[in-house]
């Protein structure tokens, strides 16, 4: 049975973790531990984020937990979706480090007391970018493969992060590092020739230790799992409640985090000018978007100047084109239920993905598996880690507002064959690559890359 270790904090927002401070006794740390452990398809190692202050012979007092994650959403999640923040108090930069290695240096503990010779470590996303090499240091031999979901920008930006030598280093202490697409595989491999001045190829990077292989696996989704909870009886019956609801009418749909990176701003741009130049469709069509939490931490108010612009462009769209009976654009900002989001996924004659920076789209992959029955096409943005892995679909540049419109037009007047041609293809690749067949590719190319490693020294020798 696989073993994770997860953080442990309490689910607030900034300002109640502020303002509230839990304290959890010894007793009930360890009746959550053996809970989480035992009683779970998936042993569950609990790691506790705490200043050593409140730590005491009773127990952990739990406060800020919302500090730990402030380096990895504020610098590292940023720079990787191509954003920078403008220059502030170096002191506050370094504090946000500090925090981001203790959450590491707790990782690695909780990690190192579990572990046994033979053991595989997966670390997951930009969270823990420098959790192997610490685990490293304390393991040499330790297998360890390092999975980035989140894109990866090229080595310019690279260069403007704090901390960057770091960062790169913590990542290379991996055996094999996965990327989403082959893009950001590069960019990486230019970032530490570039910064580090470590030599490269198309498989690996040199450090001082050995040679780091990179890899793409382009995360996948359980499809088995998504097509069970999709067609259930419960979301039949939302399902059909909708498909009333819009009875005669085309639905393109769209799920997105509400800030630039999920570009709903260009859908609605681009969806105003479908309505503009192909009047037809007036009356006949609506976008039923649905918008989520903003990708990263917000501390320049930006994410409510951008709701507000969102906001601005939807009234704008519904007072050109809507009527009493009529609005073209339904925008939705709130969590759907499980049976509301995949009733929603079978609805849609279309979905269209618009953003302009993103890792993994697993809407447009649950898309794909929903349509089984309505053979929906997809519209997804070529700056989408996903994109490279559906070659089928409906690629475009979000910049590009004509061309958006225009491949929404020419997907709702898409004869019912090449419909069927598009998704069965799509299908396919969705079900040949879930999320097993990306674990199991992880897995043996690192049996791979051990036994390349093992070559390499012997004829260095």
């Amino acid at each position: 049975m696989p073993t994770t270790a997860t953080q442990c904090e309490q689910p607030l927002n900034d300002d109640e973790a502020t303002a509230k401070e839990i304290f959890v006794t010894n007793k009930s740390k360890t009746k959550l531990e053996e809970m989480l452990y035992h009683n779970s398809p998936i042993r569950t190692l609990p790691v506790w984020l705490a200043d050593d202050r409140d730590v005491t012979a009773d127990g952990i007092k739990l406060k800020q937990q919302w500090r730990w994650r402030r380096y990895a959403e504020h610098d590292l999640c940023a720079l990787f979706h191509y954003k920078q923040h403008p220059p502030t108090n170096g002191r506050k930069a370094d504090g946000r480090w500090d925090d981001y290695c203790r959450v590491n240096e707790a990782y690695a503990d909780r990690i190192s007391k579990a572990y046994q010779p033979g053991d595989i470590v997966v670390v997951h996303d930009h969270y823990l970018m420098i959790l192997p090499e610490l685990l490293r240091q304390r393991h040499p031999d330790m297998h360890i493969i390092f999975y980035l979901e989140s894109p990866f920008p090229t080595s310019e930006l690279v260069r403007c992060l704090h901390r960057r030598q770091e960062v790169l280093k913590g990542v290379l202490g991996a055996d094999l590092i996965c990327f989403q697409a082959y893009h950001y595989a590069q960019h990486f491999a230019n970032s530490c020739e570039r910064i580090l001045g470590y030599s490269a190829s198309s498989e690996w990077v040199e450090t001082t230790r050995g040679r780091a292989y990179r890899s793409v696996n382009p995360l996948g989704i359980n499809i088995s799992k998504i097509t069970s909870l999709a067609f259930s009886e419960s979301v039949d019956k939302k399902y059909k409640e909708l498909c009333k609801l819009f009875e005669g009418t085309k639905v393109v749909i769209g799920c997105d985090p509400m800030d630039r990176f999920g570009g709903v701003h260009k859908k609605l741009e681009a969806f105003s000018y479908f309505l503009e130049h192909h009047p037809k469709w007036q009356g006949k069509v609506v976008l039923l978007q649905v918008t989520g939490p903003a990708t990263m931490e917000d501390d320049d108010g930006e994410s409510i100047a951008y709701a507000r612009k969102v906001n601005e462009l939807v009234n704008l769209v519904n007072q050109d084109y809507g009527s009493l009976d009529y609005g073209p654009v339904q925008l939705h900002n709130q969590k759907l239920s499980q049976d509301e989001y995949f009733a929603l996924l079978r609805l849609g004659d279309v979905a269209i993905n618009t953003c302009v920076r993103e890792g993994m789209s697993t809407t447009s992959l649950e898309y794909i598996a929903c349509q089984r029955d309505s053979r929906g096409p997809l519209i997804i943005s070529e700056f989408s880690g996903t994109a490279s892995n559906l070659e089928e679909a409906i690629q475009i540049n979000p910049w590009d507002i004509a061309q958006v419109a225009d491949q929404i037009n020419k997907v709702l007047i898409m004869t019912p064959e090449r419909r069927s041609r598009m998704h069965k293809a799509l299908y396919k690749r969705v079900v040949g690559d879930n999320v097993q067949v990306c674990v199991n590719g992880m897995i043996s190319r690192l049996k791979k890359v051990l036994r390349d490693r093992e070559e390499h020294a012997e004829s260095v020798v």
